[in-house]
């Protein structure tokens, strides 16, 4: 077989492989003769291709389903523990690392603390390895049957090329992830944006299933976006869309890191509203918090929001300021993208009560009018695992394409 015909038969079986999986996922389970209607394949071609699928464990025979005159069809469905995914968040001042099967479920994790005094690629790199390897063990899954790893990086990503652009807790820049990280394991290694890693995960697992326009918010020590527009990432030219947290929202506000003043980062993200309590406290307000932490200068998002689910005043005030900056910043979001869905990821929004009933109004108030009142706000399915559940996402999702049948 000469190599073009060879390399267009691969091409189709993929194509192939990437329809079945796809239509088998979105549908749950079906018949043969269901999947060759709705992809369009010849039976044999279905036939063929669900026999390979079996083979490999992707396929499971699940009963039989309702004759219609004929002999009863077999049902299948898709395998979720056929495969296994390693996915990597490396986040500001923390790297988180699961195990997941191919329905993003968490068989094992393992989480580090990175101070910003010692954040070299070799410190890091050698913490990451070494969390990789202890999630494997304790996962007791056979190493055959993981296909990738998946990473979730802050900062600026080309994943194209795996590349970490600009990191700015890290310090980094034109770190190329993916070969160090290829170099240390035998499975193919995908880098993304965290944010637009997490917005892929609300889109296959999560808040956004079936939304084939939407933007996922992160709000932790940094601030950021992910676009899906038609059900794929929007990257700019640079790979740097998203940056929502140096959108300015307050004008002569704060320093943000970035050099300008009043940026959403500097005035919503989670440290930045940490510190305003601790200042408020320092300055004589009264708070629930001083009797519920032991040390007034680690006072956290979570503390916050716990002290303000139980009616603690200041808690209540500084989360409804921070939720205004908030909406702020996603009224001009809905009115430029005209998004569906608005997910919104991150410990601050556990009391989604306070946080979101307020942000919503400014969104409502600031933005379009139909735009506003059409776009839904919800908080993510995902929780603390969003980042690295959206890193295994991006393995999961090449697993769809066929990519193993190739």
């Amino acid at each position: 077989m000469s190599k073009v015909v060879k390399g267009s038969f691969e091409l189709m079986k993929k194509l192939n492989v990437e329809a079945i999986l796809k239509v088998i996922k979105n549908n749950g389970s079906l018949s043969r003769a269901d999947i060759a209607k709705l992809t369009g394949l010849t039976p044999a071609s279905v036939t063929n291709i669900t026999k390979i699928l079996i083979e490999s464990d992707y396929l499971i025979e699940r009963g039989i389903g309702e004759s219609s005159g004929g002999r009863p069809p077999i049902i299948l469905e898709i395998n979720i523990k056929a495969r296994y995914i390693i996915g990597v968040s490396i986040g500001v001042g923390s790297i988180d690392v699961v195990l997941t099967d191919l329905g993003a479920e968490i068989v094992a994790k393992k989480s580090i603390y990175i101070d910003e005094s010692n954040v070299s690629e070799e410190y890091v790199f050698a913490n990451l390895v070494n969390l990789i390897n202890e999630v494997v063990e304790i996962s007791e899954i056979d190493r055959n049957k993981i296909v990738g790893i998946g990473v979730a990086m802050h900062g600026v990503v080309n994943p194209t090329l795996g590349i970490s652009q600009y990191a700015p807790y890290y310090n980094w820049e034109n770190v190329n992830v993916k070969s160090v990280l290829e170099e240390k394991f035998e499975y193919p290694v995908f880098l993304d944006n965290d944010v637009r890693a997490i917005a892929l995960g609300e889109s296959l697992f999560g808040a956004a299933k079936r939304i084939d326009n939407f933007v996922a918010i992160n709000i932790s020590n940094g601030i950021g976006a992910g676009i899906i527009i038609d059900n794929k990432p929007y990257y700019g030219v640079d790979y740097s869309a998203g940056e929502i947290g140096h959108m300015v929202v307050e004008q002569d506000g704060a320093l943000c890191n970035c050099g300008n003043y009043g940026c959403l980062e500097s005035v919503a993200s989670n440290r930045s509203v940490e510190r305003k309590v601790i200042r408020s406290i320092k300055q004589g307000a009264k708070t629930l918090l001083t009797n519920e932490v032991e040390d007034i200068e680690k006072i956290s998002i979570r503390d916050i929001s716990i002290a303000a689910s139980k009616g603690d005043e200041l808690s209540i005030t500084v989360l409804k300021e921070t939720a205004r900056y908030i909406g702020v910043g996603i009224s001009g979001l809905v009115n430029i993208l005209n998004p569906k869905l608005i997910v919104l990821v991150g410990e601050i929004f556990e009391q989604d009560k306070i946080m979101i009933k307020t942000l919503s109004e400014v969104v409502k108030k600031r933005g379009l009018k139909i735009s506003s009142e059409n776009v839904k706000i919800l908080k993510s399915d995902l929780g603390e695992n969003a980042a690295v559940i959206g890193a295994a996402t991006l393995v999961i999702q090449e697993v769809f394409k066929g990519r193993e049948f190739m």
